[in-house]
């Protein structure tokens, strides 16, 4: 089962191959598979699968841990459709904001 934060719910789907490094890549490419081949997932707060190599993880927790969990809030608050109400000063908003 995969362990996920409510705003990974909206990286997953628009994941396109790029991010922090290869080893990230992987991993994201691999969540993303299961993901969408109908795993299923349980919605966490913290640190979760896709975190697990993120450069920003540093001793279990984001560095950017408040304007990720304001994600997840408004992620759980709005759902997934409408990303620019929840992640417009995300680093990848101009990525995911095309797909």
């Amino acid at each position: 089962m995969l362990r996920l934060r409510a705003h990974h719910l909206n990286c997953i789907p628009r994941f396109g191959g790029r991010g922090y490094s290869k080893e990230f890549c992987k991993n994201m490419q691999d969540i993303q598979e299961r993901f969408l081949n109908g795993e299923a997932y349980e919605v966490v707060q913290g640190a979760d699968d896709v975190c697990a190599f993120c450069p920003n993880l540093v001793h279990g927790e984001c560095i950017s841990n408040e304007k990720v969990s304001r994600f997840d809030r408004l992620t759980s608050a709005l759902g997934t459709k409408d990303i620019s109400k929840i992640c417009a000063d995300c680093e990848w908003y101009c990525i995911c904001k095309k797909i």
